[in-house]
């Protein structure tokens, strides 16, 4: 797993940065506790894996 940009996670997605950032309102609490802040454009590996875990997103090569 490597790190990954919101847009490139949304792409993998098939939504919008938008769309993804509504999805992970509900997780806010979690992302905060793992260092994410709601401008962070880059989102390091273990985030990366938890938001594709919670939305079933394919970010395997």
């Amino acid at each position: 797993m490597k790190a990954m940009s919101k847009q490139q996670l949304a792409d993998r997605a098939g939504v919008s940065v938008r769309t993804l950032n509504n999805w992970c309102k509900p997780y806010q609490h979690d992302l905060q506790e793992m260092g994410v802040t709601p401008r962070m454009k880059v989102l390091p590996p273990h985030v990366v894996m938890y938001i594709a875990n919670k939305f079933c997103i394919d970010v395997e090569p």
